[in-house]
This record gives structure tokens, sequence and C-alpha cells, in this order.
């Protein structure tokens, strides 16, 4: 998980958190509704894996710091996003879309994750497995001889 629950309360606070999570408030709720702000968490860390994982080995071993902040921005969205008749505030709307923004980076390689160590990509010694990417081209498959790239790039 890439934020929790209770990062979300110490965060917003836990009268923000049961306004937008409980349908109809009565004034005596003291718990913001677990349940769907767990569910919502569970839903942007979905939505992360799938940017993050062409380019790192997912689990992380460490969530990184503007990866957590920024899951806990898109997180907030998604739980005003919950209640129809709740308007997302503007600031809320920019930071979610900022997130995706650098989740989209990352994902074409223009951004990287700020990790202390980074896992190996898993390659199990296979050939053809390179860094994070498995190819299965040989080099009898290739178009063109040394000789003629030669040519263009000059003598290796």
């Amino acid at each position: 998980m890439y934020t929790t629950a209770e990062t979300l309360i110490d965060k917003f606070g836990v009268q923000h958190l049961i306004y937008l999570t409980i349908k109809e408030p009565n004034g005596t709720e003291t718990e913001p509704d677990l349940a769907a702000i767990n569910r919502e968490i569970g839903r942007v860390d979905g939505i992360i894996d799938g940017y993050l994982r062409s380019r790192y080995t997912l689990p992380l071993a460490e969530i990184p710091p503007e990866l957590a902040g920024y899951a806990e921005d898109m997180t907030i969205a998604r739980i005003y996003g919950c209640l129809p008749e709740r308007t997302v505030p503007e600031d809320v709307t920019r930071a979610a879309k900022e997130a995706v923004a650098w989740l989209r980076d990352i994902q074409k390689g223009l951004a990287s994750l700020s990790l202390a160590t980074l896992a190996p990509a898993p390659s199990g010694g296979e050939p053809g497995a390179t860094g994070f990417f498995k190819t299965s081209k040989r080099s009898e498959d290739r178009l063109f001889s040394d000789s003629i790239l030669d040519r263009f790039t000059g003598p290796r």
C-alpha cells in the first residue's frame, strides 16, 4: 500500500473524512467509514501499480515519500468522488491530475522514483533477459550485418 487510512486521517482530519465517507451524517459519528477509505486506497494502489510495473519490480521494497504523497492526493480525490452530490474542490482535482501526470512521466522514463535501492528485475538467467525487459530476439534475427550498420554509425 502506498498510503493508509491512518495517514489520510492524520493529513485531512477525522471530521473531514467523516463528512466525505458517511452518506447521511447525524453528528454522532466518531469514525469515518474505513471500508470506503480502504476500498479507494486499493483502487489507487492498482492505478499506481499499472504505471510503475513497466519500470520497477513490484512490490517496491520501500515507498518513496513523493509516491506516498501522490497516492494520498489521488485517494482523497477518489473519496470525494464516492458521493456525487459533493463537489470536488479544484485544488484536490488539480493535485490528483498532477499525480497522474507524474506517473505517466515515470512510465515513459521521463521521471523516476527516489529509491535508495532498486530491486533487480526477475530474469532467472534466461537467454534474452536484459534489465527490466525480456526479448526473444537473437543475433540471427538481425536485418543488417555489422558491415552495413558500420556505414551509418562508423566502425565500433
